[in-house]
């Protein structure tokens, strides 16, 4: 019988404490979700999630951007995009480090 955690790498912790963490997710709110990506590169730099998670924000924030000056913004759905991206990341950001366990 093997238990499934006691092979399990060891991951960082994402937060120190609890202040981190309401500094990380007011920094992502206050500007727009465009620091998203840079946040969970971190967490996907300390194995907390996967290396796509940053990917995928930074490919819905600045490709959003990028596409709404190319093809132009006629019915405003650029903001519904960043302001639904931008309440998936603080929420994503405050459930971090919610399964951390001392040792693991």
């Amino acid at each position: 019988m093997s238990d499934s955690y006691v092979n399990a790498p060891i991951r960082a912790r994402m937060y120190a404490n609890i202040w981190h963490k309401v500094v990380w997710v007011v920094v992502v709110v206050l500007s727009a979700g465009l620091l998203a990506p840079p946040l969970f590169f971190i967490a996907a730099k300390k194995r907390v999630v996967s290396m796509v998670v940053p990917i995928v924000y930074a490919l819905l924030i600045y490709g959003s951007a990028v596409l709404s000056s190319v093809l132009g913004n006629p019915k405003n759905w650029v903001g519904a995009v960043l302001a639904i991206t931008m309440i998936v990341a603080a929420v994503h950001a405050a459930i971090l480090d919610t399964d951390w366990k001392p040792g693991r």
